[in-house]
Order: C-alpha cells, then sequence, then structure tokens
C-alpha cells in the first residue's frame, strides 16, 4: 500500500485524538460517496501528521472508522496506529494538506 511506502519513508509521525468527522470533510464524504449526513455523523476518524525528522510536513493521514464494529471486536482505538492490526475496521483511508487548520486537496478511498 502506498501509505506505507510513504509512512516507512519518514523519520517520524504526530498522532491527533480520535474525533468526529467535521469540517471540508463532511462535504467531501457527502459528495463523492454519497453517504448520509446522519450516517457520517455516526463515523470516527483517526488521523497522524506526517512528519520529516521533526518538522511536520503539513499532510494529515486519515482513517474512518465506525466505533460500533471497532466495539464489537473489543479494539480500543486511540490512535491512528490502533487499526494497523485490523485494517477490516478501516472503512475509509486517505489523506488531506492542512492548511490553516481547514482540510484542502482531500483524497479519501473507500475500503
Amino acid at each position: 500500500m502506498i501509505w506505507q511506502k510513504i509512512g516507512e519513508a519518514l523519520k517520524g509521525e504526530k498522532n491527533k485524538a480520535v474525533n468526529k468527522i467535521s469540517g471540508a470533510l463532511v462535504g467531501y464524504m457527502i459528495g463523492r460517496y454519497d453517504i448520509s449526513l446522519d450516517d457520517l455523523q455516526k463515523l470516527k476518524r483517526v488521523e497522524r501528521e506526517l512528519v520529516i525528522g521533526d518538522k511536520p510536513v503539513g499532510i494529515i493521514m486519515i482513517r474512518i472508522f465506525d466505533p460500533e464494529a471497532v466495539k464489537e471486536r473489543g479494539v480500543t482505538v486511540d490512535g491512528y496506529r490502533s487499526l494497523d492490526g485490523y485494517p477490516e475496521l478501516i472503512l475509509f483511508e486517505g489523506h488531506y494538506r492542512d492548511v490553516d487548520g481547514e482540510a484542502m486537496d482531500i483524497m479519501m478511498m473507500k475500503k
């Protein structure tokens, strides 16, 4: 997978907390995947910021999952890598460019 290759080339990463789907991601997901707002609000996301050395590069890797499915499996998700061993729980995966706290150039793939 290309994201693994990118991750291997980087020296570090910065995990972000589990959050709801918000901002530009909402519009992207509804427009691209025709998901209802109600269904989208049930999902959560985990992210990590790519870092080269100790310098953030402004690219945010993202995974979207269903917290109910995670709970049923007895998995604890507290960051991006929490889902590494459970690819079947990842509904969408991709990245975006963080520009002043706003998601730009979003690219997501349905798993």
